[in-house]
Parts: C-alpha cells; sequence; structure tokens
C-alpha cells in the first residue's frame, strides 16, 4: 500500500513538473518590445511589388532573456487600405530567439495596382498562437523606403 502511495506521488511530481515548465515556456512577464529598422514597398524592374521589413529588439528588453535561444515566429499581415487582408507571412519552421540580431519579413503583392498598404509586425510562439510582443503597424506606400 505505501509502495503504491509512493509511487503515485512520484509520478505525479514527474507530471506535474513537466507540464507546468512546458506550459510557461511563452508566459513571458512582459511582451518583447521591439522596433522598425527597415522597411520598403518597391517595385523591382519586372518583378511583383515587394515588401520588407527588417526588426530589431530594444536594449531595455529584460524578459527577453526568458526566450533567448529558444524557438519563436514572426507574422507580418498585409492588408489593403479598404482593410482586406492581402497577404500573410511568417517563418515555416521558427526562428531561434537572439536578441542581438534582426529578423527580416518579406512577401511579394502580385497585383500592381495595389500603391498602399497596412502591414502589422508581431511575434508569436513557435506555433503562431501566442503574442509575445505587442503589434506594430506600419503604412507604406509604393515606393517608400524607411529607415532608422
Amino acid at each position: 500500500m505505501i509502495k503504491n502511495f509512493l509511487l503515485f506521488l512520484t509520478l505525479s511530481y514527474f507530471l506535474l513538473s513537466f507540464f507546468y515548465n512546458n506550459q510557461n515556456l511563452y508566459a513571458i512577464s512582459e511582451k518583447i518590445d521591439f522596433e522598425i529598422k527597415y522597411a520598403h514597398f518597391i517595385s523591382p524592374l519586372n518583378h511583383d511589388n515587394q515588401i520588407k521589413i527588417v526588426l530589431t529588439f530594444l536594449q531595455n528588453n529584460n524578459n527577453s532573456f526568458e526566450i533567448t535561444n529558444k524557438s519563436i515566429n514572426a507574422i507580418m499581415k498585409v492588408y489593403s487600405t479598404n482593410g482586406t487582408l492581402l497577404k500573410t507571412s511568417s517563418f515555416p519552421k521558427g526562428f531561434i530567439y537572439n536578441f542581438s540580431e534582426p529578423i527580416q519579413l518579406a512577401t511579394n503583392i502580385v497585383d500592381g495596382s495595389i500603391t498602399t498598404v497596412n502591414t502589422i509586425v508581431q511575434l508569436t510562439n513557435l506555433e503562431k498562437t501566442q503574442p509575445i510582443s505587442n503589434p506594430i503597424t506600419i503604412n507604406l506606400t509604393l515606393g517608400q523606403i524607411l529607415k532608422k
């Protein structure tokens, strides 16, 4: 009887530890802060219009160490001026988070009549189900290049 009880306690401890540690992998205390380092909406010669955004992390990310060297993802949603979702881009397999390296998101817009877009960029967990940053909105006009 005591053997069964000890076995039950041991198994319960390991199961609870496993689920607790994995469930809170992305439960960080605050959102990760980042800014736009570069963005463009251009029309390369004889190609579809291209949107490219490069993100850098702010140095005051005290909580970024909680997910350093873990896999995360980033999503860029591109909307027309009337609010229609045109494209969603992300990393198919995510990427390893390292706050010292920039993140680049890019996509093409086939419809040449679109000259203004609204983009929303956000960092998420690897599965793209939980945000780990606040979203940043960038409005771009064809031919516009933003540099910081």
